[in-house]
C-alpha cells in the first residue's frame, strides 16, 4: 500500500501491514499541536488501530500530552492479588516501567520479564483503558517486541454461523487468567474479573470488533466447558492469524498508541540478562456496548 500524504501538516501515514496500524512521519511530538492536527491523528488511530511514531526524544509531560490527544489519562490501579514484587514510581503514579531495576535489585516495573500471551489493557474491568502508549527508551539487543492483532479484522473473519451463535453474548475477562497454571484452585473472587460483551462497536467508527483474548478471556456465557474451550481457541486462533498482525521491533525514541477495543497485544521474549524499559500511559475509556 502507499504512503498517504496529509496536506493539511505534511504528514505521511505509512502503514505497517495489510492488517492493522500505520507510522506518522514528519511530526515532532515536542512541537505545539493545533486542533486539526490532533483530531486528523485521533481519526487515523481510531480507523487503523495503532499509531507508530519514531525518533521522538520526549520527557514525562510531553508523553501526556500526547496521550490527552486519545482522551482522559488513567490513573493506575492495583488489583486485590498482586502476584509480582515491583515497586512503584511515587513520581510518576500513572507510568508504569515495564522492565527496570534499581540500584537495589528492586524491579520497578510490575509487568516484569519475558513473553506475554495477546490481551488487551484492563479488559477485567467494567470500564477498560480505551487508549495505550508505550514510549522506547532501553531497548535489548534482541527480542522483546510488541505484536498487535486486529480486532476489527478478526470479527470480519467470523464465520457466519460462528457469528451468529455468539451474537449477544458476554465472556467473562479474568486478571492474570492465561498465567494461573491448570488445576490451581483459585476463586474468581481473588482475582479482578468482569462480563464483557463479546462483540463491541468501537465509539469513533461504527465498526465491529471481537472483544476476546487469549491471556484475560476465561469463558463465555453459556457454554459448558468442552465448548467453552473449543469456541475459544477458535476466536483466538482467527485473532492471531500470521495475516492478522504486525510485529513491531522496537529502537529508542518509538512511541505507539493503541486502541484496545480494536487491537490485543502480546510480549516476545528477550535476553534475561538485558533491560528492556518502556513508559506506559494509558487512557480511560467508557462501559463497552
Amino acid at each position: 500500500m502507499p504512503d498517504q500524504e496529509q496536506d493539511s501538516h505534511r504528514l505521511v501515514l505509512h502503514p505497517l501491514s495489510e492488517a492493522i496500524g500505520v507510522e506518522v512521519r514528519g511530526i515532532d511530538l515536542n512541537e505545539p499541536m493545533d486542533e486539526i492536527l490532533a483530531r486528523t491523528l485521533k481519526a487515523v488511530w481510531a480507523e487503523k488501530s495503532i499509531l507508530l511514531i519514531r525518533g521522538q526524544e520526549l520527557d514525562d509531560d510531553a508523553q501526556y500530552a500526547f496521550a490527552r490527544i486519545f482522551g482522559e489519562i488513567a490513573a493506575r490501579s492495583k488489583p486485590p492479588v498482586e502476584k509480582r514484587d515491583f515497586v512503584p514510581d511515587p513520581e510518576n503514579p500513572m507510568h508504569l516501567i515495564t522492565d527496570r531495576v534499581d540500584e537495589n535489585g528492586n524491579r520497578l516495573g510490575s509487568l516484569g520479564h519475558g513473553e506475554m500471551y495477546f490481551h488487551t489493557d484492563k479488559c477485567y474491568e467494567e470500564k477498560p483503558h480505551r487508549a495505550s502508549t508505550l514510549y522506547a527508551m532501553e531497548i535489548p539487543s534482541e527480542g522483546g517486541h510488541t505484536k498487535f492483532a486486529s480486532l476489527y479484522r478478526a470479527y470480519d473473519m467470523l464465520p457466519d454461523d460462528l457469528r451468529n451463535m455468539l451474537e449477544g453474548r458476554r465472556a467473562l475477562q479474568v486478571y492474570d487468567f492465561g498465567t494461573v497454571p491448570v488445576g490451581t484452585d483459585v476463586k474468581i473472587d481473588e482475582l479482578m474479573h468482569y462480563w464483557q460483551p463479546i462483540f463491541v462497536t468501537n465509539p469513533d467508527t461504527g465498526k465491529k470488533a471481537l472483544y476476546v483474548n487469549r491471556l484475560m478471556t476465561s469463558r463465555i456465557e453459556g457454554l459448558d466447558d468442552a465448548e467453552n474451550r473449543e469456541v475459544l481457541e477458535t476466536l483466538w486462533d482467527i485473532i492471531e492469524s500470521p495475516d492478522n498482525m504486525y510485529e513491531h521491533i522496537w529502537a529508542p525514541g518509538d512511541i505507539i498508541v493503541w486502541d484496545n477495543l480494536s487491537s490485543v497485544h502480546a510480549r516476545t521474549d528477550w535476553p534475561q540478562d538485558e533491560r528492556r524499559t518502556l513508559r506506559r500511559c494509558t487512557v480511560q475509556g467508557d462501559t463497552l456496548v
